[in-house]
């Protein structure tokens, strides 16, 4: 006989209750705004893609991480792990589309990675795409974009952190690395806030790093600014280009930023600029947000090569900081007024229907019925405790002459009146 089917949901996944559910969608809704205004336009994609698509320029680690299934045809097909590769299937697909793209989405993802403070196997990402612009301008844009965004979600401290794979490739060549390493090394040290330094140093002595130069590296990473000293001309022109995004963002959005050069983003698609924001939680939570340039991942999936940077924000990271630092305001209700039918049965209860309805579409107030109203008092009490603001009494008197007793209960303060001035006075808030 098989035993009680579980009853909690599976491990890295969450059930979101009202009030969850309602912050989220609140944070979503500031984020969406902040969207838009930028002009960026809404797509979605499917929750599972052909896994050649998304494995395409994903990276080893990340690579291990996918949701990957067969579906009953046999075809190999993965949960998506981020937007960024889907969306670039899309113009792959569909040339025509004219450029520049602006784009933007707010879906959930999948990847298989050890639960901990910050990091689900399921969650929500907010995030654009600008796809066909080259140009720094183009990148000071995306960042411009998320630090507004984060700032209507009500984040109030964070810091934005810049870097440049071309210019860390070649510090990771002055160390002794060869090049057919580098990326392998890009991985290692996209992890340095998760596994901790001593980790990277091994992991990179072992793909080849000079460790008492790369040590002194290390150091100079997160301080080095823009007068490093690179030798490659891809490193020169990758400075160049962070430059002169960084010039733009202080000088058009009045935004700073830190140049960072541990930035580097784990995934493999990356070609260019790279950022993340960091907060006051630090590694406790990770970035809340973070993207960057990835000029090579459309013609990677069959399409020309098209220039094309974003960003994505982790919507349950960002929830996560602004409830830890106290940047959560106001309070949670389902609903707003509570209509109780007291007594007189049948009757009463069909009138106070009608009374809900009305509050609901003339007033455009959220509204309840209370079906099961053993005591008024206790009613009251319990509508006051999860956040109502009126109570709509209704027995056989208030019936009888078309009427209810509307009670404030923010201070209770009651009167009985005619339902047309009882919507009236609601509609003023007056009351």
């Amino acid at each position: 006989m098989p035993g009680e089917p579980p009853l909690r949901p599976p491990r890295g996944t969450r059930d979101r209750l009202p009030e969850d559910a309602y912050l989220k969608r609140r944070v979503c809704e500031a984020i969406r705004r902040v969207f838009e205004l930028y002009g960026y336009g809404e797509v979605e994609t499917p929750a599972f893609e052909h896994l050649e698509v998304l494995v395409a320029k994903a990276g080893k680690d990340v690579v291990e991480q996918i949701y990957a299934f067969k579906d009953k045809a046999g075809r190999d097909l993965g949960l998506r792990f981020e937007l960024t590769t889907p969306i670039a299937r899309i113009v792959a697909s569909r040339l025509d589309m004219p450029k520049p793209i602006r784009l933007y989405y707010i879906q959930p993802v999948w990847r298989y990675e050890e639960p901990q403070k910050g990091r689900f196997r399921e969650f929500w990402q907010a995030g654009i795409e600008l796809i066909g612009v080259g140009d720094p301008a183009g990148d000071a844009e995306v960042i411009a974009v998320a630090h507004e965004a984060l700032k209507s979600a009500g984040l109030k401290e964070f810091e934005v952190r810049v870097s440049h794979r071309s210019v860390v490739e070649d510090l990771l060549l002055s160390v002794g690395l060869s090049s057919d390493r580098i990326n392998d090394a890009l991985r290692v040290l996209d992890k340095l806030e998760k596994r901790g330094r001593e980790y990277v140093v091994e992991e990179l002595s072992r793909l080849g790093a000079d460790r008492s130069r790369f040590e002194k590296l290390l150091e100079e990473l997160p301080s080095a600014g823009l007068d490093v000293n690179v030798k490659s001309t891809a490193g020169s022109e990758g400075l160049k280009f962070l430059a002169r995004t960084i010039d733009i963002l202080e000088s058009s959005y009045s935004i700073k930023v830190k140049v960072d050069y541990g930035i580097v983003r784990g995934l493999e698609y990356y070609t260019g600029l790279v950022f993340e924001v960091k907060t006051p939680l630090g590694g406790e939570v990770g970035s809340v947000a973070g993207g960057g340039r990835y000029d090579d991942l459309i013609s990677s999936l069959g399409g020309p090569r098209i220039p094309a940077t974003g960003m994505a924000i982790g919507v349950d990271r960002l929830i996560e900081v602004l409830v830890a630092t106290g940047n959560v305001s106001g309070s949670f209700s389902q609903f707003d007024v509570v209509v109780i039918p007291v007594g007189g049965g049948e009757s009463v209860l069909k009138y106070a229907i009608r009374v809900a309805e009305a509050i609901r579409w003339r007033a455009s107030l959220r509204t309840i019925i209370e079906y099961e109203a053993r005591s008024l008092s206790k009613t009251l009490e319990k509508a006051a405790r999860r956040g109502a603001m009126y109570a709509v009494i209704i027995g056989e008197r208030e019936m009888s002459g078309a009427k209810v007793t509307l009670r404030d209960l923010r201070n209770w303060k009651e009167q009985t009146l005619s339902l047309e001035d009882s919507i009236r006075l609601l509609n003023s808030q007056e009351f």
